[in-house]
């Protein structure tokens, strides 16, 4: 597989993915063939079936171009390997936390907890898919772990010290986010500290660092990775969260999952700073309720948008992009890798570039 094209220097993201995939697919097919294949047959068919219900890799394709920035060649064999341990890891992640948010679908499939329930003993099926996804979720890590545990190149041991980092900022993140359920949801300070460490640390900025540490990168080097990162990692949160309160959102039946939870977002800080009183306390009344039916998801989605809350989201997002890209423009990087790292940017963040283009 071409991922390099040298005729005019490009690097191809799709073909990233693939190889990334096939590294991926490689290594479970190694797990189910072996020894332990068919004891965890019931699991790699949960794990498959959740891996191929869409996501854009964000993780695995920032790990390659962290890689391809510094060395200013194609991902070898291990650092796909690092690759696809990151998406194992991102997994454990996501499917943990669909536990903790008693979330019963993602990208139009049940969530690995509903996926087990089905399969589980009569009136113990809920206890039983939520243990088993809570078991399959370490299992990811444990593989992850696995994956990752070859990082080489001129700095192996900083590669190492950037993947221990992420995995207790992954654990904090969480945690921050668990805490804010159910209190004072008006904080933008919060908001913006819990996508600092659950999404800016473990989606961007760790990723880019493995990729580029493996290569050999100077701590000034990560150091413009991690400003890069922290604009970038905090609009591809809000840009998530901001779907969860328009009517008209990709994520179809999932829309409102947020809200009824309760998730502390800064466009839902920001809608509750901005309303009157009465539509505040009425805001509060309707999130955080588990049970809000339709009628009560469309008229929290039309008090938060009465505030204009969206529309400042919105800005937020399109200044966090152009700082990534200005910050990119002065990288110590290639010009290819540069352009991949700009094409990955308005991956991560699809339409952003329209938003710009509107308000300008």
């Amino acid at each position: 597989m071409t991922i390099l094209e040298t005729a005019t220097p490009h690097i191809d993201l799709g073909r990233v993915r693939q190889a990334v995939e096939d590294t991926l697919e490689c290594f479970l097919a190694g797990k189910a063939e072996g020894e332990d294949g068919a004891r965890i047959a019931a699991p790699l068919r949960v794990l498959r079936d959740f891996l191929g219900g869409g996501g854009k890799r964000v993780r695995p394709l920032y790990c390659c171009l962290g890689w391809f920035a510094v060395a200013g060649r194609p991902p070898t064999t291990e650092v796909l390997r690092a690759a696809a341990g990151l998406e194992l890891f991102h997994t454990f992640a996501l499917i943990h936390d669909d536990v903790i948010d008693g979330s019963d679908s993602r990208h139009a499939r049940p969530t690995a907890h509903r996926a087990f329930e089905q399969d589980g003993p009569g009136p113990r099926a809920r206890w039983f898919g939520e243990s088993a996804a809570i078991l399959l979720g370490d299992l990811c890590e444990v593989w992850s772990a696995e994956l990752l545990g070859g990082l080489s190149g001129p700095s192996p041991a900083s590669a190492r010290a950037v993947l221990d980092r992420m995995r207790g900022e992954l654990v904090i993140g969480q945690f921050l986010d668990l805490r804010a359920f159910g209190t004072d949801f008006g904080n933008v300070e919060d908001a913006l500290a819990v996508i600092h460490y659950k999404t800016t640390k473990y989606t961007v900025e760790r990723p880019l660092q493995i990729g580029a540490a493996m290569a050999g990168a100077s701590s000034s080097v990560l150091g413009v990775c991690a400003a890069y990162a922290r604009p970038m990692g905090e609009a591809f949160q809000m840009c998530d969260d901001l779907e969860d309160v328009l009517p008209d959102s990709a994520r179809g039946d999932a829309t409102g999952n947020d809200l009824r939870e309760g998730k502390h977002t800064v466009v839902l800080a920001l809608a509750l700073r901005d309303a009157g009183a009465a539509e505040s306390a009425r805001l509060r009344e309707l999130v955080g309720d588990p049970d809000l039916d339709a009628d009560g998801l469309a008229e929290a989605q039309a008090l938060i948008a009465a505030t204009g809350a969206p529309r400042t989201v919105r800005r937020m997002v399109v200044e966090r992009r152009r700082q990534a890209l200005d910050v990119l423009a002065a990288a110590p990087f290639g010009p290819a890798a540069r352009q991949a790292l700009a094409r990955l940017t308005d991956l991560a963040l699809p339409g952003v570039d329209r938003w710009e283009e509107a308000e300008g």
